[in-house]
């Protein structure tokens, strides 16, 4: 089904649409109680080494590229913009998210094993998670993944920069083992930029229906976000 076969009278812009969304409170992460415990400190730090391998695959390994599919989607200069900054996250060691995460994960008591089951078998959450933004980026459009990275991934910096912090602060986890997580947390401007960007160019301009599609492509993206979070509950 296409645009074409169905009209959608939108009920806003939107831009508008897109932030009456952003403040429902089931796409506030960082608010959701799990994520919560976790920056403030109250949860056992078992339960964080758990919350953390749980998600060590949709965000390294297969994951660590899962929003790269929107380069074969948007236009070439967009795309070469998405080369450039896939070619730092090759080249710069502190970038490298699969020994990022491993140093955070070993920091918090994480045996080798452990982290090498997590990666080899991740759970079907994790997996969910990573085919529903690859999906989307594939075989929706520059509009549902745009709208996916509105909604979820022009957070995560953000989300870090706070995980680093608690990790300091309330789990002893040492200056050396943040590396990573301070390098995404120093990105967040450039990445909220560069969503900006990709909505402007890809949502604002697109017909009621697009935009609808955008949006639940979004809600899936953080369902499934979600769901992997309360993995540990």
């Amino acid at each position: 089904m296409s645009s074409t076969d169905v009209k959608v009278q939108a009920s806003g812009a939107p831009l508008e649409l897109l932030a009456s969304d952003s403040r429902a409170p089931e796409n506030r992460i960082a608010d959701h109680p799990v994520w919560a415990a976790a920056l403030s400190g109250a949860m056992p730090k078992a339960q964080l080494k758990r919350l953390l391998l749980n998600f060590y695959p949709a965000l390294a390994g297969r994951g660590r590229y899962a929003f790269a599919a929107k380069v074969s989607q948007i236009s070439a200069n967009d795309g070469k913009e998405l080369f450039l900054a896939l070619y730092d996250v090759l080249k710069k060691p502190e970038a490298n998210a699969d020994e990022g995460w491993r140093s955070v994960l070993a920091a918090l008591g994480a045996t080798d094993a452990e982290i090498k089951a997590a990666l080899a078998a991740p759970s079907a959450e994790a997996e969910d998670l990573v085919d529903v933004i690859r999906d989307h980026g594939l075989k929706s459009g520059p509009c549902e993944a745009a709208c996916i990275a509105h909604m979820l991934e022009r957070h995560l910096p953000k989300l870090w920069g706070k995980l680093a912090d608690s990790l300091a602060k309330n789990y002893g986890v040492k200056k050396d083992a943040l590396v990573y997580l301070r390098y995404e947390a120093d990105r967040a401007d450039k990445v909220d930029k560069w969503v900006k960007h990709l909505v402007n160019a890809y949502v604002v301009p697109a017909d009621s229906f697009k935009v609808f599609e955008g949006r639940r492509a979004a809600r899936e993206a953080l369902w499934a976000w979600t769901v992997l979070t309360e993995t540990v509950q």
